[in-house]
């Protein structure tokens, strides 16, 4: 009997190679998407990044951390709230993201406008606020960047009033080549376990922080990478 640990190994393997390999599928994508980045934090404008559910953690990758650009912003549903919540609930909680209007609301909260960018993660990319997100985002001279499952999100019915998914709306979209519905190994039972997409998304957002920095740095422009605050630095003598 194969072990659990080494099939999900291997299966997050195999699904990693077209986004690490130089000049294969997502690779050439992720290349494009970061000169556009590039473009857009040269010219001192803001990259947004937006994900909901588990999908934040693909958004907040790339915002606020060691390694990372000063220039990224992460956008979440709960800045939308007037009273706080635990952060759990959004998880357990997938009504806002299917609103159309959230999407919007969360473009005029954070005053996108033309010659910014926005980075979308969304494994299914079916549901109503990425869309409409997404649709409102580059009416107005925004470029937008899609992180998502082809596979699940062809197999699945968009729940955008249009019946558009992601896919169709974005300038650019990369893959996370990940399965329908997410989970990867299959029990006895017939249940599915073991996620990818925050794997996948993880290592796309940072090969796209890793190629925008080289872009930027390759023009003359000092990216401003983010330290971490958790390494004590010398006084100068």
């Amino acid at each position: 009997m194969t072990d659990p640990a080494d099939e999900y190994r291997s299966t997050v393997e195999a699904l990693l190679a077209p986004a690490v390999a130089a000049g294969r599928d997502e690779a050439v994508t992720i290349r494009r998407v970061a000169e556009r980045f590039a473009d857009v934090l040269q010219s001192g404008h803001r990259v947004y990044t937006f994900g909901a559910g588990h999908s934040k953690a693909v958004a907040d990758e790339l915002c606020h951390r060691a390694g990372g650009l000063p220039g990224f912003v992460s956008m979440n549903l709960d800045d939308l709230r007037t009273e706080p919540r635990p952060a759990h609930l959004q998880l357990s909680d997938s009504e806002p993201e299917r609103d159309p209007r959230r999407g919007v609301e969360l473009l005029r909260l954070f005053e996108v406008g033309p010659g910014d960018a926005v980075l979308i993660a969304s494994q299914s990319g079916r549901n109503g606020a990425i869309v409409e997100l997404a649709r409102e985002a580059r009416e107005h001279g925004v470029y937008v960047a899609a992180v998502l499952s082809r596979q699940h999100s062809a197999a699945m019915p968009s729940r955008h009033p249009s019946g558009l998914r992601l896919g169709d709306v974005a300038d650019d979209v990369i893959d996370n080549h990940g399965p329908v519905g997410d989970a990867a190994v299959a029990l006895p039972g017939g249940e599915r376990t073991g996620a990818v997409s925050t794997i996948s998304g993880a290592l796309i957002a940072q090969l796209i922080n890793v190629s925008v920095a080289r872009v930027l740095s390759a023009r003359g422009h000092d990216p401003g990478v983010i330290p971490s605050a958790n390494v004590d630095r010398r006084e100068p003598a």
